[in-house]
Formats: structure tokens, C-alpha cells, sequence
């Protein structure tokens, strides 16, 4: 049996055409998503709160806990799942989305079941954009609440934004999580979405905010829409945009400072142990670009020896703007012969300067072409070599979008040799 329900299968179409309308950014709201014997079901087998399954990013227990092993529930979850893995279901969601290709997580990473307590609220963020451990994008966001009772004053509205950062010119719209409701969202740079502070009345309190969440993904992306790989990016809430000067605060305002101001130190908190953990990332990835730096020799034809790394060169015969290499020959040499090549994405012909063993040397390379150049050494057996080159330009291929390469080539080495 579909688990979409026949309603939501029959009205793809016009599903779309709301998607694709919708503000402040791409989504569409679907009441009545799934089949409803099996929303009940989903219901029943909500899983009981855990406090090992509420901790926060700093490792505390706090009043929202994700269960990721959606296969663990219960039947109704495994079925769900087998159902979200289908080529029926992907194919469905990229008819409403206009997104083809769409691929399941079978991970869950960030999704599952989530129940959010009294007292719980999400700033505006934008979501992690690249999976974990297969590195797809993440394109999409499906959330399906499963709340049976929940009153407008109740709070907890999913809440889509154009910029919280800008408080006077911010548009949100509001989604209330009602039952077998579900929100589909495109995730970008700019899907800043949250939900209001959850305010359950004293009589109420037995009651949580419950829904299950997938994120869906492609193996590529349009280089337009492309970022760096980023974490979860949160806009803490500002005061109150109504306090005035002359406010006398009460205690329930004393109360939402301390919720503001609490979690604004644990994000800042945070992201401090973050970027703890980035520079110990970085110093060991500088270290082991020393060393490998230190390792790179040039593939030299003849009787030499490197006793020293070569600088401005990749292993794969790409120079940078400069070179810098030495070299002992085993025997007395004569000459060293270059054979370059020159890329034609280069703005001008390429100019080099080529100092070796106490001479100077310009060469000119034309753009696209090989070019081989003989420098006079008459150098003795034993005596180190030093040859720097200097380029007059380079090429990024990745300014041109074909390519995710971001290194500054100016030429390309063939090979190199000795005439003794």
C-alpha cells in the first residue's frame, strides 16, 4: 500500500506549482500527507523521551531528543523507511520540487524522530549543507508532524525567514505542526527556517511537539547554488523588538532574557570549541603539507641528486607562479633541457624568468603550446644546482566553474633532463 495518501499523490501538479510560487523561499505546506491509518500508527510508535537521545552540541541534556535510528522503532518505522528509499517516493518528491535525482539517506543524519518539551524553541538557521560521510548536497528538508492536539497559543510554528539577520525587513511565514501536516522546504544558503518558543499551559505540560524528519540529497549541484561546507548556522534572537526605553521588566521578561541570552552563550560556546577543534585540524594538515613539500622532487632525466624538497610544484608537473628546486649532478653536466607547456586559459602569453646557476633567462611560452628550452650549465661533478623560475601569469580553473580546482597554475612541466 502507498503510504502517501491518495490526495496528496493526485494533486503532484498543483503541489508544484505552489512549491515553486511559495515565500520566502521555495516550499509547500501538505495536509493530509500520508495515509492516515499509517500517520496513527506512526503516532503510537512515537518513541518515549530519553535523555540519552537529548543531548545538545555541548553534550548536556536538554529538552529535544532525535531518534536517527529509524529502523529500531518499530514496524511502522521500518515499513516508513523501505517506503522513503523507493524510486515511487524519490521520483514523487522531485515531481513536486523540480529536483531530479533525488537520493535517500539511509543515515538519517539530523533527522528522525524529533520531540521538542516545554520551554524549546529553534533560532533561525540555515542546515548543514553537505552530507557527512558521502559529501552529497543536501537539496531538501521534509518534515511530518505528528501531533494529535496542539493549540495555536501553544507556540512551536515553524517559522521560514527571508533575513533574520535584518529584524526591520525580515518575512517569515508560519507552519503550526498539526497532525499528518507535512512541510517540504528546499535547502539553501538562504532556507533560514526555526520555530517558535513551545508554551504549554501548567494542565498541558504532558504534551510535546512531535514530528519525523528526512533530508534528501543529489550527487551534484549547479556551481551557481554551490558553498563551502558549512555546519548548521544559527541567528540568535535579538531583544525584543518592543522593548522601549523606560521598560519596567517583570519576571516573565527577566525569564525570556535569560532564555536569550543562555542560548546565545551556548552557541557561542559552541562555536569556540569548534574552532578549537578547526585549528587542531589545520595544524596537522599544515604539518603534513610540510612534509610533503618537503618530499616533492623534480623528476629530473640524467645523474642528479635532490637532497632538498622542491617549492611551487604539484606532483602532478603543475608550477605555480614561482619555483624554487636544487640539484647535485652525479657527473659533469652541460646543459638542462625543459620541455613546458602552457595552458591556453592563460589572459597573455606567458612570460618566465629563469635563474640558474648564477644565469639569468627569458622565455616566452605561447598559450596552448609545448615548448622546450636548453640552459647552459657546464657545471662539475658535485656542485649544487639552484633554479628558480618566475611566471608573469596564472590560471585558476576553478574561476571558470568547470572545475572545483582552486590552485594558481602558471605552467605545466613534461619533463626535465640532463645533457652530460
Amino acid at each position: 500500500m502507498p503510504l502517501i495518501s491518495a490526495q496528496t499523490r493526485q494533486h503532484a501538479s498543483d503541489l508544484a506549482r505552489r512549491f515553486s510560487l511559495a515565500e520566502p523561499f521555495r516550499h509547500v505546506v501538505i495536509d493530509g500527507f500520508l495515509d492516515e491509518d499509517f500517520c496513527r500508527r506512526l503516532r503510537t510508535d512515537f518513541p518515549n523521551f530519553e535523555e540519552r537521545h537529548a543531548l545538545n552540541e555541548m553534550g548536556q541534556v536538554g529538552g529535544k531528543a532525535v531518534r536517527m535510528d529509524v529502523r529500531d522503532i518499530s514496524d511502522a518505522y521500518r515499513e516508513l523507511d523501505r517506503h522513503l528509499q523507493s524510486q515511487e517516493f524519490l521520483d514523487f518528491v522531485s515531481a513536486v520540487t523540480g529536483i531530479p535525482d533525488l537520493l535517500h539517506d539511509p543515515d538519517y543524519v539530523g533527522g528522525g524522530t524529533h520531540e521538542n518539551r516545554h520551554g524549546q524553541g529553534l533560532d533561525a538557521h540555515v542546515d548543514f549543507n553537505y552530507h557527512p560521510r558521502t559529501r552529497w548536497h543536501r537539496r531538501l528538508n521534509l518534515i511530518v508532524y505528528l501531533n494529535e492536539q496542539w493549540e495555536p497559543d501553544w507556540g512551536g510554528e515553524l517559522e521560514l525567514h527571508s533575513d533574520p539577520w535584518d529584524a526591520s525587513a525580515n518575512r517569515t511565514t508560519a507552519v503550526s505542526p498539526l497532525m499528518n501536516r507535512a512541510v517540504i522546504f528546499e535547502t539553501t544558503e538562504s532556507s533560514w527556517h526555526g520555530f517558535s518558543r513551545i508554551e504549554l499551559p501548567e494542565g498541558a505540560r504532558s504534551n510535546s511537539r512531535k514530528s519525523f524528519a528526512i533530508y534528501l540529497y543529489t550527487s551534484t549541484r549547479p556551481a551557481s547554488e554551490t558553498a563551502p561546507p558549512h555546519a548548521t548556522i544559527y541567528v540568535p534572537d535579538m531583544m525584543p523588538v518592543d522593548w522601549q526605553v523606560g521598560r519596567t521588566l517583570e519576571s516573565g521578561d527577566l525569564a525570556e532574557l535569560r532564555n536569550r541570552f543562555g542560548r546565545l552563550r551556548t552557541q557561542l560556546r559552541f562555536l569556540y570549541d569548534r574552532e578549537k577543534q578547526f585549528g587542531k585540524q589545520i595544524a596537522r594538515l599544515e604539518t603534513a603539507l610540510s612534509e610533503v613539500r618537503d618530499s616533492m622532487r623534480l623528476e629530473i632525466q640524467g645523474h642528479a641528486t635532490q637532497s632538498r624538497g622542491a617549492t611551487g610544484i604539484w606532483p602532478d608537473g603543475w608550477v605555480s607562479t614561482h619555483l624554487t628546486a636544487s640539484f647535485v649532478p652525479t657527473r659533469n653536466a652541460r646543459s638542462l633541457i625543459l620541455d613546458l607547456w602552457s595552458p591556453k586559459q592563460l589572459p597573455s602569453e606567458q612570460e618566465l624568468r629563469i635563474e640558474i646557476d648564477g644565469s639569468v633567462y627569458s622565455q616566452v611560452l605561447a598559450r596552448g603550446s609545448r615548448t622546450t628550452v636548453k640552459l647552459k650549465l657546464n657545471s662539475s661533478k658535485g656542485r649544487e644546482i639552484s633554479l628558480q623560475i618566475s611566471a608573469a601569469c596564472s590560471w585558476v580553473p576553478a574561476s571558470s566553474g568547470d572545475s572545483g580546482d582552486e590552485r594558481e597554475l602558471a605552467f605545466k612541466i613534461l619533463g626535465i633532463s640532463l645533457d652530460d
